[in-house]
This record gives C-alpha cells, structure tokens and sequence, in this order.
C-alpha cells in the first residue's frame, strides 16, 4: 500500500472525529515502531553481527537446519527524506492496517482505545497466520 492510499485511509476513519488531522511521516514511523513491539514482521528482520545502526530490538538467538547459531534483529524503519505519497510503506502487506490504525489513534480526538485495539487485533491475526520460514 502506498503511502497516499494510507493517508486516505486515516482521513476517512476520521471523518466526523477529527476531519482536520494530517497524518506525517513521523505518524507513520511511530505506527510501524509501535507494530515492532508488539510482533515481528518479516521484512524488517535481518542478520545481526553486532555492527548495525539501525537496530530497533534483537531476536533471541537460534539454531538453522545446519546447527549453527543465527542472530537477527529487527531494523529501524528507513522512511527516505523524500518519502511521498506514491511510495510503498516499509512493513508487511498483513500489517499495514495495524499502522493505519495506530496512525487513526494518534490523531482521534476521542477513540484512541477503540484503534489501538483494532491495530491489535490486526497484529494478533498477523501472527495467528504467520508461517514459519
């Protein structure tokens, strides 16, 4: 999903709430960190060697097929100065109505439980489907 079809998403969750609310790309960068604590998306886990900078928590170590030990880590979300509307939010397709509504819980004036909860449950059946690879 672009980021432009995200921001429509949030401006019609928010109709008759806060109609006037501008999600930012600071919104966007807090939803998916806000995602990343609570699961584990595939496309922003990456090898670990201790020399990253842009870790945003480490996974607990474990074994491949070959019996050695493989550490990964989940990575800052890099959202580009020039990130704009045509452009593909960095996170899961299964999540990407989890940050729309972690973004809608910011900006309510009056529902931030009632989207939070949404953007959990969407994590939850995230998880629930999640394969393992």
């Amino acid at each position: 999903m672009t980021w432009g079809e995200a921001k429509s998403y949030v401006s019609e969750y928010l109709r008759g709430d806060n109609s006037s609310a501008t999600p930012d790309i600071i919104h966007l960068k807090m939803a998916i960190m806000d995602v990343e604590i609570r699961c584990v998306p595939k496309n922003l886990v990456a090898s670990y060697t201790g020399t990253e900078t842009d870790v945003f928590r480490v996974l607990p170590p474990f074994e491949d097929s070959d019996g050695n030990t493989v550490h990964q880590y989940l990575k800052m979300p890099y959202i580009a100065a020039d990130f704009g509307d045509d452009d593909t939010m960095p996170i899961d397709y299964g999540l990407e109505l989890a940050v729309i509504f972690f973004i809608c819980s910011y900006l309510t004036n009056k529902y931030t439980d009632r989207y939070e909860a949404k953007a959990e449950r969407m994590i939850a059946q995230y998880t629930a489907n999640e394969v393992p690879v």
